[in-house]
């Protein structure tokens, strides 16, 4: 299949730095001095001093099946394949980015990339999501896994490569991981789970040996996010905890917090002025958010900000931005299915709330879906810039 023909955006940058599938890699790793930033709106978001005229936006999944022109590449490539072509992954990258006035771009990949990497043997299977042909069993299996050879990542830190040259400074770029728990889950599952009966057998059961996968998962992860940063050019980092929620906040405490923990502490230490945002999806009780808040390195945090779900409770959340952190959400997706009257009061409701505080990021509570319709997409990110700006004035004058 001839890709080229699908970088519509990418090709101008690929002209007019004369990049060649040929000598990406090399002019990557050569590169000096990314275009200014003209558009630091996301970064300025955690800091207390920057002033703002609105708060940033951008949309979790922002980049997929809703949109026609990811679907027409889609038509030609499977999802891995997608991935690890860096000038695909980066055209599929900047899509929204042409629909939508955002100010952060995420980078096109996938939770599952490293452990793909490590000796799982995954595919995306269309109205299924990801297979594992070879799951982890029992702790014997754990000598499967294997730390990724750096050469089978280096298409990731293409694609961003590639993705912070072609914005021009006019967003933000955010690389990503998913944490040790939901890439542990997924690898034990062998895919989606309504349960989690086999991750949950082997944390209670196989302790030392889940606390083994975790911890080899947190170090291999932070080396990822470090390299998405100083090879690729990410200037902010999310880490993706889509199951946190199916434990008890006392078991995550426990048995998951310790090895997010290593993976904070070996990201801040090679990138200790680049924001991290923490994504525990449905893990809502306070008593975990407060052992988040203690979580330090140097007397810093080591998390910067949190990516909010609909959930949240007033508790909680008054923790999030007593503590000086950054919040960032919290709109349910499935508001955007309905009338542009209810998504307009909606988001008025969610900026009355949470952009009392100046550290804020409006976003979605979790990912759009291939079922979203563009233009209700596009309501949502004008309304918001509207709102947020209308609220910023409305401070000034008070």
């Amino acid at each position: 299949m001839d890709y080229q023909k699908h970088l519509k955006i990418l090709n101008e940058t690929l002209e007019l730095y004369k990049i060649t599938p040929e000598n990406l890699r090399e002019k990557r790793k050569s590169f000096e001095g990314f275009p200014k930033q003209i558009n630091n709106r996301l970064v300025d978001a955690f800091s207390s001093f920057v002033p703002l005229d609105r708060a940033p936006v951008w949309m979790m999944r922002q980049a997929g099946r809703y949109l026609p022109e990811y679907r027409e590449i889609k038509a030609d490539m499977d999802f891995f394949a997608t991935c690890q072509n860096p000038f695909i992954a980066a055209e599929i990258t900047l899509q929204p980015t042409k629909q939508f006035d955002i100010d952060a771009a995420i980078i096109f990949s996938d939770i599952l990339v490293l452990p793909k990497m490590m000796g799982m043997e995954i595919t995306i299977e269309e109205k299924k999501g990801p297979v594992i042909a070879n799951p982890l069993i029992t702790p014997e299996d754990i000598q499967k896994l294997h730390p990724p050879n750096p050469e089978h990542l280096e298409h990731v830190y293409d694609a961003l490569f590639l993705t912070r040259l072609a914005l021009q400074g006019k967003c933000n770029l955010i690389g990503f991981c998913g944490a040790p728990w939901t890439v542990f889950a997924y690898m034990v599952e062998g895919g989606s789970s309504k349960l989690f009966s086999k991750v949950k057998k082997w944390l209670y059961l196989y302790t030392e040996g889940s606390q083994q996968v975790l911890e080899l998962l947190a170090k291999e992860s932070a080396k990822y996010l470090i390299n998405q940063v100083k090879q690729g050019g990410a200037q902010v980092v999310q880490i993706f905890d889509s199951w946190a929620g199916q434990i008890p906040a006392s078991d995550y405490i426990e048995f998951i917090i310790p090895s997010l923990r290593i993976l904070f502490e070996d990201f801040k230490k090679e990138c200790p002025d680049t924001p991290l945002i923490m994504f525990p999806k449905d893990q809502n009780d306070k008593k975990v958010i407060v052992e988040f808040l203690k979580l330090t390195l140097n007397e810093k945090p080591l998390v910067d900000g949190f990516q909010l779900d609909s959930n949240i409770s007033d508790e909680t959340l008054a923790k999030i931005i007593e503590a000086n952190r950054t919040i960032q959400g919290n709109l349910e997706p499935g508001v955007l299915y309905g009338t542009p009257d209810i998504i307009k009061k909606r988001i008025s409701q969610m900026i009355e709330k949470l952009q009392t505080t100046r550290k804020y990021i409006v976003n979605l509570a979790h990912g759009l879906t291939p079922d979203h319709e563009v233009e209700k997409v596009r309501l949502f990110v004008q309304e918001s810039q509207q709102q947020s700006k209308l609220y910023k004035a409305k401070e000034i004058l008070e």
